[in-house]
This record gives C-alpha cells, structure tokens and sequence, in this order.
C-alpha cells in the first residue's frame, strides 16, 4: 500500500481531522500559559508546534480538493458566472 492510497482512505482523514484539533488545542494553551507566566508554557507550546509541523507534513501528501460541478444537480445555476447573467431575471 502507497502513500498516495492511504491518504485517500477514510480513516486517514479522520486521524488528520483529529490531529489538526488536537496540535492546535495544545498550541493554544501552551500560548496561554505562555501569556501568563505559567510553567509548561514551553513543552506545551513545542509539542503543540511539533505536532502541527508533522500534521501539515502529512496533509502534503493527501489528494488536492475536487470542484464538484454543481450545476448538474441545480440546473439553474449554469451560467451564473457569464457576464451579464445577474440581468436575465
């Protein structure tokens, strides 16, 4: 199994989901303790960066967003981008 066919699959983006909430929770306490002069600020704030710094890594490698075409559920929404297309109703 590839890189490129694990980050297609479900699980993947539910681990990466919860690792983007979970280094970003870390970060912002640490940045909070940090504020207030309180101890750990330091481990915190480099745990939480470390762990944004492997989860942006990883997001690297997932597969970019594709546009969804949505004009072929709403028909009506073809056109919408040509100029002029605000005046046809």
């Amino acid at each position: 199994m590839g890189l490129a066919q694990l980050t297609k699959g479900k699980g993947f983006k539910q681990l990466m989901a919860k690792l983007y909430g979970f280094g970003a929770a870390i970060v912002i306490v640490g940045a909070l303790f940090k504020i207030q002069h309180w101890e750990g600020a330091g481990i915190m704030l480099t745990v939480g960066l470390f762990t944004e710094a492997v989860i942006f890594f990883f997001s690297a490698f997932e597969p970019p967003h594709e546009e969804v075409d949505w004009s072929l559920v709403y028909p009506e929404l073809a056109g919408m981008h040509e100029p002029g297309a605000d005046r046809k109703r």
